[in-house]
């Protein structure tokens, strides 16, 4: 099979993971995988470290029509099957490519983008006139398309992102930290909408029952200043480790005890999931597609979006509990619902009907 993704992320982040990841185990399975992305991207690097072939196009809005000539040679080009359109800035200039080459369209919806009034309209046209299958990452955004554009229950396929259960899987534990001292993280993208003024303001409240502890802020963003400055003033310094952006996530959550997932809006976050893999419990917010998963106080904690009180308080109950307990529960549903060879045999599995009524 011949599939070509298009992703417009112009940094790395849990949608362009799942895109390696994904093409890596399918390019193993036999199919050939090319991948339209930007240029200069996280993708465009590391997809060629992996021999999968990529081409970096800009293509500056999903508007822009003089874009699809040059989509088209490339479909035809690389004798296309199916084309899957992970970001909004392809939706409709890929979509329309695939229609003018009679190719089947996949569009992945990775993050909730709601729409209202006339772009709410126009974006039903798309999922009901353009697009063969829609694929979402979480129940939650399955449950938001059907609100919003009215799209058939069996046209959404959900196919959850896949973990690395081996990366994550019998990790040591580094004792470069305090004796005692709990450790808890944030892995994000530092940017506005993520939580992470939230989380900071929970700091002090967290700080007055649970000691000693450290609280680490894995990655890198827009606001990242912002919230060092935030840190600084409510004097939380010697509190909090802003480490940048780092690969070595299994490494990192070997040496925490428990992680946070604060935003208020999120689909699936990859970085929770992998905490889970690691056995390390998450508090996250009920406006995530992980309040469908976790079972709250058993292999998790789900709080409420932008209530830094909840926050605080749901990090200690957890540091309170058998938090050790309520990771290894974690665990066994990504063991269950996560795994990569699991879900990509979702994925094959849609591709393959999809073509096959193609040739019917």
């Amino acid at each position: 099979m011949n599939i070509m993704i298009f992703d417009a992320t112009p940094h790395w982040s849990g949608g362009a993971n799942r895109i390696l990841l994904y093409s890596k185990e399918l390019q193993k399975r036999g199919h050939k995988i090319t991948v339209c992305c930007l240029p200069k991207s996280g993708l465009s690097i590391r997809l060629p470290e992996q021999n999968i072939p990529c081409y970096t196009i800009n293509p500056k809005s999903d508007t822009n029509i003089l874009i699809i000539p040059k989509l088209i040679q490339l479909i035809v080009q690389n004798n296309i099957d199916v084309i899957e359109i992970c970001s909004p800035k392809f939706y409709w200039v890929a979509s329309l490519a695939g229609r003018l080459t009679n190719k089947k369209v996949i569009l992945t919806r990775n993050v909730p983008y709601r729409k209202k009034g006339l772009k709410k309209y126009i974006n039903t046209m798309l999922y009901n006139k353009l697009v063969d299958r829609v694929v979402a990452v979480s129940d939650k955004i399955k449950r938001e398309l059907k609100e919003d554009f009215n799209i058939p229950d069996k046209k959404i396929t959900v196919i959850y992102d896949g973990i690395e259960l081996l990366r994550f899987s019998n990790q040591a534990t580094h004792n470069d930290v305090k004796p005692q001292q709990f450790v808890v993280a944030v892995i994000s993208r530092l940017d506005e909408h993520k939580g992470l003024e939230c989380f900071i303001n929970a700091i002090p409240e967290i700080l007055q029952k649970i000691s000693p502890i450290l609280f680490m802020i894995v990655g890198t963003g827009s606001i990242e200043q912002k919230l060092k400055e935030q840190t600084k003033k409510l004097n939380l310094s010697d509190s909090v480790i802003f480490t940048g952006f780092r690969t070595d996530i299994p490494e990192i959550l070997s040496r925490v005890d428990i992680t946070i997932m604060p935003s208020p809006e999120e689909g699936m976050s990859m970085s929770a999931l992998e905490s889970m893999a690691s056995a390390k419990p998450v508090v996250a917010t009920s406006g995530s597609g992980l309040a469908d998963i976790i079972t709250n106080n058993q292999s998790g904690i789900i709080v409420m979006p932008d209530n830094s009180h909840q926050l605080a308080e749901g990090v200690i109950t957890l540091l309170q509990s058998d938090y050790k307990q309520v990771g290894r529960e974690a665990r066994k549903i990504i063991e269950k619902n996560f795994a990569l060879h699991h879900v990509v045999t979702q994925y094959e599995s849609v591709v393959k009907n999809l073509t096959t009524q193609n040739h019917l």
